[in-house]
């Protein structure tokens, strides 16, 4: 199936190549006394690509998947109504299905092609559709496939019922879609967040730790203090703006439907820009 390799789904590959590219690249650094990636030397810097590895692959991989179950719920409602459409008229449910399965569906035709495939090979479509959607793992078609079963189990009302599933179906989606849409406007306020906090570490790092570094700023006991120590305050602010920038991208994730997973991709990408903004200050 698309989005699996040898039944495994890709973001789990993804997620093993990235811990694996990142064990060679650690042990090669270590143990062939190579500073530029010995993590013992540049703990911060290695650590933040370390994040980059591990999140950008999966969460790419994971946003895939997300999108292409969400196509497949966006076609099932066409499905449904085709195949109210074949029953209204008295049609047999297998040869309802037989006939829905002609049409394309996107992403959906995976589990309608393997659904009409074992009706042909004889299975009852009763039993046939305790499979639909767990190709997919979608709650959501794996329920419809359920309530389109009790509908051909009961033999009445078989097309009224999938209309009702059907509409039932379009206004979940649609609600869905507006409660995403709502959720976009914190994912944008998290963001617009990280983008001032980290403009604000920039500055500090290009004027005002080297005004303190060169003496060009005077005063009390707190820039005195600084002075002698601002390169670790630098470490520790370049520190916290690759956790927020982590930390972003995965609460993004959370608005977004719930899960942390989802915001892996976002939480790879600002990480990224970290590294790239601080490196380029010179302060990673």
């Amino acid at each position: 199936m698309k989005g699996e390799i040898g039944g495994v789904e890709l973001r789990y590959v993804a997620l093993a190549g990235s811990v694996l590219t990142m064990f060679v690249l650690f042990f090669t650094g270590y143990f062939f006394k190579i500073n530029d990636l010995n993590p013992l030397v540049h703990p911060l810097t290695l650590s933040s690509i370390a994040m980059v590895i591990l999140f950008f692959p999966f969460g790419l991989a994971d946003f895939a998947r997300v999108k292409r179950i969400e196509e497949a719920e966006r076609r099932l409602p066409d499905f449904l109504r085709d195949l109210a459409g074949h029953t209204n008229f008295g049609t047999p449910m297998s040869e309802a299905i037989l006939r829905s399965a002609e049409n394309k569906y996107g992403p959906l035709s995976i589990e309608i092609e393997h659904l009409a495939g074992m009706v042909k090979l004889g299975i009852p479509v009763e039993t046939a559709l305790n499979d639909f959607g767990k190709r997919l793992k979608s709650p959501s078609i794996i329920r419809v496939g359920k309530i389109i079963k009790k509908a051909s189990e009961s033999g009445s009302n078989t097309s009224d019922v999938i209309s009702l599933v059907s509409s039932f179906t379009t206004q979940t989606y649609l609600m869905r879609e507006s409660r995403f849409a709502d959720m976009r406007s914190y994912s944008t306020t998290l963001a617009t967040s990280f983008g001032v906090f980290l403009f604000v570490i920039v500055m500090l790092d290009t004027f005002f730790f080297p005004q303190i570094a060169g003496g060009g700023l005077s005063g009390g006991g707190v820039l005195n203090l600084a002075s002698s120590s601002y390169g670790l305050i630098e470490k520790l602010f370049s520190a916290g703006v690759i956790v927020q920038s982590a930390a972003s991208g995965l609460i993004s994730g959370v608005f977004r439907d719930g899960r942390l997973t989802s915001g892996a991709m976002m939480s790879g990408i600002l990480v990224l820009i970290s590294i790239m903004v601080l490196a380029i200050i010179g302060v990673l």
